[in-house]
């Protein structure tokens, strides 16, 4: 899809577009590339920016690898949520203070079982059961079908059965579910 959208340029033009009330112009910021240069400009000098060059699908891994360094964990999330997040960031990203970001870990395809396994212990309980699930479905490789890989994982999700209690949920909303 992003091959639909003339490449973005410049700063101010990602602003521009960014900002218009044009949907065509909106959608441009969200899925059409630009140069490395102007995304280093953009995420150092724009810091109002930062969430919507998370936002933007063609994000390159060194823009999204700068990007989970900021403080505000909106812009965490929002990378962590990337279809095509990096490993190496999800795995980094296990460790955020914010539990909405460690949920997306959690449960991101690409989040490695090591990575998972770390969360079993989350001190969020919608965590630690997102994760457990997730090792108890891990699909098996020839590898650990052997016992020769993941074997600390294995063992992090027999440590820690998946609970089957029915979950809090919040009022629709923000879709994050709350623990009262």
């Amino acid at each position: 899809m992003a091959d639909r959208f003339p490449e973005i340029t410049s700063v101010e033009e990602f602003i521009r577009l960014r900002e218009s009330a044009d949907p065509a112009e909106y959608n441009r910021s969200a899925w059409a590339t630009l140069p490395l240069p102007v995304w280093w400009e953009l995420v150092r000098d724009h810091p109002g920016m930062r969430f919507w060059a998370a936002h933007n699908r063609t994000a390159p891994p060194e823009i999204l690898a700068e990007l989970i360094k900021d403080s505000d964990w909106r812009v965490r999330d929002r990378v962590a949520g990337k279809r095509n997040c990096p490993p190496e960031l999800l795995e980094q990203l296990a460790d955020d203070p914010h539990d909405a970001v460690r949920r997306i870990v959690a449960g991101h395809p690409h989040s490695p079982r090591s990575t998972v396994a770390r969360l079993v212990d989350d001190p969020w309980p919608v965590i630690a059961r997102e994760a457990r699930a997730r090792l108890a479905n891990w699909p098996s490789t020839k590898a650990n079908e052997r016992g020769t890989a993941d074997h600390d994982c294995s063992a992090a999700a027999q440590q820690h059965p998946v609970r089957s209690e029915p979950e809090p949920r919040a009022p629709a909303g923000d879709g994050h579910e709350v623990v009262q």
